[in-house]
């Protein structure tokens, strides 16, 4: 597996310098778009102020194979964690690392003065703590998903350009840990094998109907809210397996969906609900 960096942080000083030391390559477009199928992916915190986007992150990472490692981060860019999922009540506080821990984190102590405060997730002693201070934590589903992680280290320090197998390693520890991603024959048979229930299929209609809105903003909409149950849903859970089962993806409908649901009794609903979404006022 490789390690990547997001379009945004290859275009400056740190990502060139993570991509000359750590030799990590870099995404030409949009990593919302267009995300690397496995390995670690490194972006900033600045590119996670919008939720969609720390969502779509936060999903993509939780596959097996997956790994992403937030960078810089700044106490107002960490607002959107909490309304994952998997809630990250992270926050930054003060801190003054040691020089006396093992490796990356002796070489980057002088440079390093925030720590990682909050109860989820996990942090490897030898890895990501100093004494009792957290500059880096992470959080995984189960021990064969990916992992979301955030660090307060600063990579691209000049220190480490002597150090190169020093911060491979580190970073390699992140891969190492993603858990192992199924063949590609073998995801292929587990695609097959789902049904969508009939909660999936309403998910899938919603996005047919919404012309590229938001599930969020979809389920506000009061024309919505009149012919389903939004409440039992389960948007964000159930846009997530049909994601991994290849029902949906970041532009909405895969093939896959629109013949589930076309085939389905929910495909009578569709013109309905496009014309009310598209000659109604739509929620944002």
């Amino acid at each position: 597996m490789s390690i990547y960096l997001s379009a945004a942080l290859a275009s400056n000083r740190k990502g060139r310098f993570l991509q000359s030391v750590a030799g990590a390559t870099p995404l030409e477009s949009d990593w919302l778009s267009s995300p690397p199928i496995g390995g670690l992916l490194l972006v900033q915190a600045e590119e996670l102020t919008d939720y969609e986007a720390c969502l779509n992150l936060y999903l993509w990472a939780m596959q097996a194979g997956c790994a992403a490692l937030v960078i810089n981060p700044q106490m107002a860019q960490l607002a959107t964690l909490a309304e994952l999922p998997i809630t990250l009540e992270w926050s930054l506080a003060p801190a003054s690392l040691s020089a006396h821990e093992p490796e990356l984190t002796a070489l980057l102590a002088s440079e390093t003065d925030q720590m990682i405060t909050g109860f989820a997730g996990s942090a490897d002693r030898l890895q990501h703590m100093a004494g009792d201070a957290v500059h880096t934590r992470y959080i995984r589903k189960h021990s064969n998903s990916g992992l979301f992680a955030l660090t307060t280290l600063p990579l691209w320090s000049l220190n480490l350009l002597d150090h190169e197998n020093v911060l491979v390693s580190w970073l390699n520890w992140f891969l190492d840990h993603a858990g192992l991603a199924a063949p590609i024959a073998e995801k292929k048979t587990a695609l097959a094998e789902y049904s969508p229930d009939k909660y999936d299929l309403v998910v899938l209609l919603l996005l047919y109907a919404g012309s590229g809105k938001s599930l969020m903003a979809l389920t506000e909409n009061h024309a919505v809210k009149q012919m389903f149950d939004v409440h039992s849903l389960e948007i964000t859970k159930r846009s997530e397996v049909l994601k991994q089962h290849g029902f949906i993806n970041e532009a909405g409908l895969t093939e896959t969906g629109k013949t589930a649901l076309k085939t389905s009794q929910y495909w009578a609903y569709a013109p309905l609900l496009s014309e009310q979404l598209n000659t109604g006022a739509l929620s944002e």
